[in-house]
């Protein structure tokens, strides 16, 4: 006897929460927490910002007053991440870095605010989301990410699987009309000191429905429940869901700079043509409450780009070429290293250099630093940092 639609994605979706609790505590304690690797000298030194020697000189010199780290079985020096943030703290306290490329806001310098507007599905805007964040931490920078998205692509990455704890608060609790619950009390830490997290679930669908019957500005929720954060964070990221909803406008309201990634192929392109206008549309009716409502930056980002792929080289020096300034100089380079610590649900910066194929592994963190330097030279401009771009 056959059943329903409903009872039956039910009870696949009953099968795969039970095989994935089943694997959790298979795979890992009950107390398990998942950790940050070590990093190692030159890369401590890229990330603090001073040359390889200049670092080696100052941990010998400064280690009454710096963490020295910690010496391996080939006596080569490891720093936890809360160590390099602590030699930065320090190097930058006794003049010994350049203010203009701290990563902490500075007097009235405001929260940036970013939302990576997700225009399809498969363009790769959670990838961009949880690499962006963690690369921005890692220099330093205090990072929330929000998580909009009821698949929660970006809320699993950073270790939390909110289907298998069905009472945990997540974003659509602070942003629900009804006895909304504060975004401080919503917010885990990640296995990144930096990086904060707001996560998503199933639920959020239901602010989609609820939005248009509430009485009250709905583009206001998301701008109104983080503004007693804000000063905790440099930087709020934003990812959303491959389509325009109240949840989505409510974002972009609250935010600065807008990220929009995007593949390079003609239907892609069309795609976000049409995404774009009916965007821009949308956006008219929060703008109808805040008519003075602007972005500081908004920028495109090519993704999932493959170098040897002639006619996405063409569909990119296309999209500059109409674009302009707007498309960023970086790409996110579709790379088997980025890939690979995808499919364990890691960021490419949390695998060990030391156990994977090191040329591809370089390339993925290049490619994904260079985009970082993008975002930042961007939140620099917002804090009036122009030469420190």
């Amino acid at each position: 006897m056959s059943s329903n639609g409903s009872t039956q994605f039910q009870a696949i979706s009953d099968r795969v929460t039970r095989l994935l609790t089943e694997y959790k505590r298979e795979s890992s304690p009950p107390d398990a927490r998942r950790t940050l690797r070590k990093f190692a000298m030159r890369e401590a030194a890229d990330l603090i910002r001073v040359k390889q020697n200049t670092f080696r000189h100052y941990v010998s010199s400064m280690s009454d007053r710096i963490p020295t780290g910690e010496l391996d079985k080939s006596n080569r020096r490891y720093f936890t991440l809360e160590e390099i943030h602590e030699i930065q703290r320090i190097l930058f306290e006794e003049g010994k870095t350049d203010p203009k490329t701290y990563p902490k806001r500075q007097g009235d310098e405001p929260c940036v605010t970013i939302t990576c507007l997700n225009p399809k599905k498969g363009s790769g805007t959670s990838l961009l989301s949880a690499h962006a964040a963690a690369n921005l931490a890692l220099l330093g920078y205090r990072v929330l990410c929000c998580d909009l998205d009821p698949q929660a692509t970006l809320t699993n990455m950073y270790g939390v699987m909110s289907e298998l704890d069905p009472d945990m608060p997540t974003a659509y609790n602070m942003i629900r009309h009804v006895e909304p619950v504060p975004a401080r009390d919503i917010i885990q830490n990640t296995l990144f000191p930096n990086i904060d997290l707001i996560p998503a679930s199933m639920h959020l669908m239901q602010f989609e429905s609820e939005a248009p019957t509430q009485t009250g500005a709905f583009h206001a929720r998301i701008a109104n429940a983080l503004e007693p954060v804000l000063q905790d964070y440099d930087v709020v990221i934003f990812d959303t869901p491959p389509q325009m909803s109240f949840a989505v406008m409510a974002a972009l309201f609250a935010s600065r700079g807008v990220l929009i990634p995007m593949n390079a192929s003609v239907l892609d392109v069309r795609s976000l043509a049409k995404f774009l206008s009916s965007a821009g549309k949308l956006m008219e009716v929060v703008e109808a409450y805040a008519p003075d409502h602007k972005f500081d930056f908004m920028k495109h980002l090519i993704t999932r780009y493959e170098v040897m792929d002639r006619p996405q080289v063409q569909k990119a020096s296309f999209l500059r070429t109409v674009l302009g300034d707007s498309v960023m100089a970086a790409e996110f380079v579709k790379h088997t290293a980025i890939g690979d610590a995808a499919a364990m649900i890691w960021t490419v910066f949390e695998v060990d250099p030391r156990e994977t194929d090191r040329k591809a592994y370089d390339q993925a963190i290049e490619s994904v630093r260079r985009i970082t330097a993008e975002v930042e030279a961007d939140i620099f401009k917002v804090w009036g940092r122009t030469d420190g771009a």
